[in-house]
């Protein structure tokens, strides 16, 4: 019944009056950056290691300053060997794909369902679920994720995913100290998790309930960006 409580106050504020989520995900693509997130040169530190990232067209490489330049290929989860330490492309990836959303969003792998409407905080939200195709999704493709969207600003104030690795679980995270940077907008995030069976699709409620825990700190440093 705890599960099923909020699935229905879920249900109860959804409607047809509502654009869908590609519109949604497209304004907000624009609202954090546009045209500048598909050329654009950037480098910043993240717990004490620098990265590298350029998108050209589409075309993405990517760089952990400790480790040798890598190429992101989707399906190569291999381990990166550098002057003796080890390196986990995926988590790489991973690192890069938090810092530039909503960039990966927006092509043709990524599906978006508007699910319905909700509030945070007493601010109104979109709330956007976002799949991946198996034939390209890489091998995260299972990994659900969900974007609230603001519906007057249309930034991406929280997210939330559920993953397969490692053994399952979710994470909500809340994003704070947004600022733009040569007409790109990053912000960083504070990272929850819950003690209890829940899907990340309802974790705005559990996040407004006190369910959630942080667990950790999602801090980008000394952001530098060069558009093309």
């Amino acid at each position: 019944m705890l599960l099923a409580l909020p699935a229905i106050l879920v249900m109860a504020s959804c409607g047809s009056n509502h654009p869908s989520g590609d519109e949604i995900m497209e304004r907000a693509f624009a609202r954090h950056g546009g045209e500048y997130l598909k050329n654009l040169e950037v480098d910043f530190k993240f717990r004490n290691h620098k990265y590298n990232a350029k998108l050209v067209d589409g075309e993405f490489t990517f760089q952990n300053r400790v480790a040798l330049h890598e190429k992101m290929e989707k399906e190569n989860r291999a381990m990166t060997v550098t002057n003796g330490r080890m390196f986990n492309t995926s988590s790489t990836n991973s690192v890069i794909h938090f810092a530039l959303l909503p960039y990966n969003i927006n092509n043709s792998m990524a599906h978006k369902q508007l699910m319905c409407t909700s509030k945070i905080k007493g601010e109104p939200y979109y709330k956007v679920e976002v799949t991946f195709d198996r034939n390209g999704g890489g091998d995260d493709f299972e990994d659900v994720y969900i974007y609230w969207v603001h519906k007057e600003n249309f930034t991406i104030d929280y997210l939330a995913y559920s993953f397969h690795i490692n053994g399952g679980g979710v994470r909500f995270r809340e994003a704070y100290n947004q600022r733009e940077v040569n007409g790109v907008r990053f912000q960083d995030y504070i990272n929850y998790t819950i003690d209890q069976d829940f899907p990340a699709q309802e974790l705005d409620y559990a996040f407004e309930s006190g369910l959630l825990r942080e667990i950790s700190r999602i801090d980008l440093e000394e952001i530098q960006v060069v558009t093309k």
